[in-house]
């Protein structure tokens, strides 16, 4: 009898990620099957497995971060069993994915009427960079960029038409744990105090094609604040 398993390419989530699992009986009598499912340790998901028998489940990767195995065994339709089949699985910090510390969050000067430039030297945009502390490389993060507003918009300043799916998809031009990218600064600032624009790590997808999301409750936010016009009038 061989029994064999499918499902996502993925080998590692993030904690309290949920992957699903399908079995293929490729020997043995399909009809009548029972299907035993195991996570060893035990520790890696609350999912509780002992009442699924058939050939797919669904299990919640939310126990402590380290290294993991789901375990399948089948009695076929004739009472045989198969040898057990085992996948590994990586539970991650979700902490892994953050902005560097070294590209904090920037204060530039409001552009003047008609986009021409108001700071001295000129600039136009801030450089911000995504770090993942896992072992595999990073080949995209998704972000969001929020103006004051609150509304969302693009690399470029521009109001996004879909405002129900406001995510941005930054690729990796390199092949490592990092992604450095751009957003424009040149705004024009008519208030009389500091404006706020506010970009958002959501998350990443690594080239083994893991889904990595980021803690909220760590370092996933940047601002960048644009600084009123000064005014000046003949008295």
């Amino acid at each position: 009898m061989f029994l064999a398993l499918t499902g996502w390419s993925q080998n590692s989530i993030t904690q309290g990620g949920t992957k699903g699992y399908k079995l293929k009986l490729n020997v043995g009598n399909a009809t009548g099957a029972t299907y035993q499912w195991s996570v060893s340790p035990a520790n890696g998901t609350t999912t509780n497995l002992t009442g699924v028998s058939g050939d797919t489940a669904t299990i919640v990767w939310d126990g402590p971060a380290g290294l993991y195995s789901v375990l399948v065994q089948v009695t076929d339709g004739n009472g045989c069993l198969s040898e057990p089949i085992s996948q590994d699985m990586e539970i991650l910090a979700p902490g892994n994915l953050i902005f560097a510390t070294n590209f904090p969050g920037t204060v530039v000067c409001s552009d003047l009427a008609g986009g021409n430039e108001g700071s001295a030297p000129e600039h136009s945009t801030s450089s911000f960079r995504i770090t993942y502390a896992g072992a595999v490389n990073l080949s995209s993060a998704k972000i969001t960029i929020k103006n004051p507003a609150g509304v969302f918009v693009g690399l470029d300043g521009s109001v996004l038409a879909n405002q129900d799916a406001p995510e941005l998809t930054i690729a990796n031009a390199e092949t490592d744990k990092e992604i450095l990218f751009d957003v424009t600064d040149s705004w024009e600032n008519t208030t009389a105090g500091n404006i706020d624009f506010e970009i958002l790590l959501l998350s990443a997808k690594t080239t083994d094609n893991s889904d990595i999301t980021a803690d909220p409750i760590s370092d996933v936010t940047r601002t960048i604040t644009v600084s009123p016009k000064p005014v000046i009038a003949f008295e």
